[in-house]
């Protein structure tokens, strides 16, 4: 007997905006892929399977950058000075995106830098790249910093943010350098709209100045790989694991312990998860990889 699809469950969500369209998303075609056995596990990752879109993302990060608000208002108690405080916070503020070794365009710091202009109504001459930040600081003037993306993972690309060394006029510095040299004259926050569990860790240790204001933070609950999961049903719990794992070996997803690729997603993470404009490699392969003819779920770069 076939298993019947919830499809009128599935139009809703694409109508609400919990889904995106179906241009880029293929819930029948990627059910298709497993056998009848295998449907209810497949139907309840599926289910496990979190859209952010871009509106959605627009008002998560407006609130994670008003979180940040907690750190600055020290007298709750007076509306007026907490005005001020925040005004002033504002005027001292320039925001930084955080890039790779090599940065590109495609950066996702760089979209979330224009959305601290668009969205948090931030004057674009605030908004620097790292090394346009530093030459600031090479100048004398000590500003306050938020650093803006939409995904820590495993908080490294952060980590090597915070950590390299710019050349500017002929002297090497790095956002370290400066807060060190500094020392706590001025306020470092690191603002994503997800943050991971592994990711604060790692960021906590590596820049433990720096203060993590996401909008969500995702514990192993989030993971599909994890006994703590969230996402399986109390009777799927081994089970559901073991069946991420069958059928990313039936496709022929390569195990690289976490790195490139993984079938567990990088650093194993196994998340559910995709934005408006794409999913970070942490998001298991099974989901988005049309190797040997697998039917995606989902266009990995082209939500």
């Amino acid at each position: 007997m076939e298993v019947a699809l919830p499809t009128d469950k599935w139009r809703y969500m694409v109508t609400t905006g919990l889904w995106p369209k179906r241009g880029n998303f293929d819930p029948v075609g990627w059910t298709s892929n497993f056998s009848k056995e295998e449907m209810p596990l497949a139907l309840r990752l599926l289910d496990g399977f979190t859209y952010f879109s871009d509106e959605l993302v627009k008002q998560m990060f407006r609130s994670a950058f008003l979180n940040v608000s907690q750190h600055i208002l020290t007298d709750k108690d007076s509306l007026k000075k907490s005005r001020t405080s925040w005004a002033e916070f504002i005027d001292s503020l320039i925001v930084v995106r955080v890039t790779g070794e090599i940065p590109h365009d495609a950066d996702s710091g760089f979209a979330f830098a224009r959305l601290a202009r668009d969205i948090l109504m931030l004057d674009e001459q605030k908004i620097v790249s790292p090394e346009a930040a530093l030459e600031i600081f090479m100048r004398g003037h000590t500003p306050n910093v938020l650093f803006v993306d939409d995904f820590v993972g495993s908080g490294n690309q952060f980590g090597d943010t915070w950590e390299r060394e710019y050349e500017i006029h002929h002297q090497k510095i790095s956002f370290a350098a400066v807060q060190h040299h500094l020392q706590g004259k001025i306020k470092f926050f690191y603002c994503p709209v997800i943050c991971t569990e592994l990711g604060q860790s790692n960021i906590s240790r590596r820049c433990p100045e720096v203060k993590i204001v996401p909008a969500h933070f995702y514990t192993s609950r989030q993971s599909a790989l994890s006994s703590d999961s969230a996402i399986w049903r109390k009777d799927m719990k081994i089970e559901g694991p073991e069946f991420v794992k069958t059928v990313s070996a039936r496709i022929g997803l390569p195990d690289t312990d976490g790195g490139e690729d993984c079938w567990r997603g990088f650093h194993k993470l196994g998340l559910a998860l995709a934005f408006g404009h794409g999913c970070p490699d942490a998001t298991l392969p099974i989901f988005y990889t049309q190797l040997n003819s697998w039917k995606p779920l989902i266009k990995k770069g082209s939500l």
